[in-house]
C-alpha cells in the first residue's frame, strides 16, 4: 500500500501507531482539537488509515524480529505446553537483565529467579484448557416437545356446525 496521498492521514497513522491515542494523534497530526475531540475515531475507521496503520505494525513487528528484540510468534505447542505446566503449578526458571546508565558508564545486572503459578494462575490455565478440549458449550441446546394444537372457537352460536365463510 504504502504511504497515504493525504498527508494530514499519513500523519495520523503514523502517530496512532506509534500511541494507539486517536485524539492526540489527530491534534498531531495537524487537525484542529475541535474536530480531533469529535471525529479522531472517525480517523481510525477510514479504511486507507486503517490499512496503513496495520501496515506501520507490521513493519515495526519485522524489524523488532529482525534485531531480535521481539521473537517469533508462539506454536500452538508452546502455548498448550504453558497453559498444562501452570494448570500443574509447575515452576518456572527466568532471568531479568537490569542496565543502569551512570555518568556515561552502564552497568548490567543479571538476576535469576524462579516462579510458581498463583492458585488464580492455575485455576484460569485450568479454564482455558478446559474451554480448548470443548468442555464447555458455547451454545444452549433445549430438548422439548414441540406440537402444537390450535382450537379456534367461534362463539355460542352453533355448536355442531363449523362456519363455512372464511
Amino acid at each position: 500500500m504504502g504511504r497515504l496521498k493525504n498527508t494530514k492521514h499519513e500523519a495520523f497513522a503514523q502517530e496512532y501507531a506509534k500511541t494507539g491515542n486517536a485524539y492526540q494523534s489527530a491534534v498531531s497530526a495537524g487537525y484542529s482539537e475541535k474536530y480531533a475531540k469529535g471525529n479522531s475515531y472517525k480517523l481510525v475507521e477510514i479504511s486507507g488509515i486503517s490499512e496503513r496503520i496495520k501496515e506501520i505494525h507490521a513493519e515495526i513487528e519485522k524489524k523488532l524480529i529482525e534485531r531480535s528484540e521481539l521473537e517469533l510468534p508462539m506454536s500452538d505447542e508452546e502455548l498448550l505446553s504453558i497453559l498444562y505446566s501452570v494448570a500443574r503449578r509447575r515452576p518456572f526458571q527466568g532471568r531479568s537483565m537490569v542496565s543502569v546508565t551512570q555518568k556515561g558508564k552502564t552497568n548490567e545486572k543479571t538476576t535469576e529467579y524462579q516462579y510458581s503459578p498463583t492458585t488464580e494462575e492455575q485455576l484460569s490455565a485450568v479454564d482455558k484448557l478446559a474451554r480448548i478440549r470443548g468442555m464447555y458449550s458455547d451454545k444452549l441446546e433445549l430438548e422439548g416437545n414441540m406440537d402444537l394444537k390450535v382450537v379456534v372457537d367461534y362463539g355460542d352460536d352453533d355448536e355442531n356446525e363449523a362456519p363455512t365463510d372464511y
